[in-house]
């Protein structure tokens, strides 16, 4: 799934919301189990799943599992992709291989002597509205819960929602345990801004990773009419998610939000910094900010495209935007987010180890 099983539900999404994600070779193990990652796959009831085996000639013939919400061995598919996928835009950046944090072999904390060569997954280890990062386990942790949704005709009450499945959270989840990787110390909240930062730096990688997906990209852009800062899944995260546990809109917007059924642009708030501490709630404020500057490039570099297509007027035409308008938009903005990405991954490399603050990273 680009997003997550709900817009595959929607006629005007359906189409687009499947994705062939291009992954590096390597010999896999059932699980899969390869360089970096194992999946295990044991669910809240202690049920074992068999492992998939992407190495099956008949499935490698097939480009993997159709996506499935009830199929297993698609959930361990697609965590693994989207797992190796982020990794992958982790080693490009820094330009060496990523590692995870190291672990204890005694149980103390202290002890972090113990090499961990792969990241476990566990696609559905929990019978609850939850995923998330185990600094302990080296391992990232799914769960699976009963929709409650305040707007039914989005999603049916009881429908069985997987965490696994939403690429934004897969996408998340995975950034926390590279961080964790690069920075152990950024765990420690000796100010405000280190776990703000922690929950603010996968978000930023798991939006980045929407402008990856070509068709998801093309379609988002036809339909906004190449406007990003209009009402765009583009900056959402875990539609599915949010909508299922009560929400009437994604898990987090990056940087507007429906208001009465009209999504309308937030705007910044200067004060923020001073009145906002939980982690997401603060991260969400950088979160903004990476994003508005990846639109204001965005809309430089498209700018002449804009010109040319509104003979200078820069007011479009009643109606769709011509395909060939679409793809030159989308091109752009793939670029522009694979900089914005690149740039917010090395900047790690440039960071103090302890004690961060939101502005030394940008800075």
């Amino acid at each position: 799934y680009a997003v997550d099983p709900s817009l595959s539900a929607r006629l005007d999404t359906a189409g687009v919301n499947e994705a062939t994600l291009e992954v590096r070779w390597e010999s896999l193990a059932k699980g899969p189990i390869g360089e970096y990652v194992a999946v295990y796959d044991y669910d809240a009831t202690g049920t074992h799943h068999p492992g998939v085996d992407l190495d099956d000639p008949r499935l490698l013939a097939r480009d993997g599992w159709e996506p499935s919400e009830g199929n297993a061995q698609f959930h361990q598919q697609m965590v693994y992709a989207v797992a190796m996928r982020t990794i992958e835009h982790f080693e490009r950046a820094t330009g060496r291989p990523a590692l995870w944090r190291h672990a204890s072999v005694s149980g103390d904390p202290t002890d972090d002597s113990h090499f961990v060569q792969r990241l476990k997954i566990r696609p559905h280890r929990l019978h609850q509205a939850n995923a998330f990062y185990s600094p302990g386990e080296v391992s990232l942790d799914f769960g699976y819960f009963d929709a409650a949704p305040a707007d039914w005709s989005v999603v049916a009450p009881g429908t069985r929602v997987y965490t696994c499945l939403s690429h934004d959270i897969v996408a998340h989840e995975t950034t926390h345990a590279l961080l964790d990787g690069m920075h152990a110390r950024f765990r420690e909240p000796t100010n405000p801004d280190v776990l703000a930062f922690h929950e603010a730096f996968a978000d930023i990688v798991a939006l980045m990773q929407h402008f990856t997906l070509k068709d998801f990209l093309r379609g988002e852009i036809a339909r906004s009419r190449g406007d990003l800062e209009a009402d765009s899944r583009l900056g959402s995260l875990a539609v599915q998610f949010g909508r299922a546990t009560g929400r009437r809109s994604a898990l987090r917007e990056a940087i507007g939000s429906m208001d009465q059924g009209v999504w309308r642009r937030r705007t910044p708030d200067p004060q923020a910094l001073r009145t906002l501490f939980a982690p997401h709630a603060r991260g969400a404020i950088l979160v903004a900010a990476v994003f508005d500057a990846f639109l204001a490039i965005y809309r430089s570099r498209t700018a002449d495209l804009m010109r040319l297509y509104t003979d200078g007027t820069g007011v479009l035409p009643d109606g769709a935007i011509h395909p060939d308008l679409v793809e030159r938009l989308a091109s752009e903005a793939a670029k522009s987010a694979s900089h914005v990405l690149t740039i917010c991954i090395r900047a790690l490399d440039y960071t103090p180890p302890v004690d961060l603050t939101f502005f030394e990273y940008l800075r």
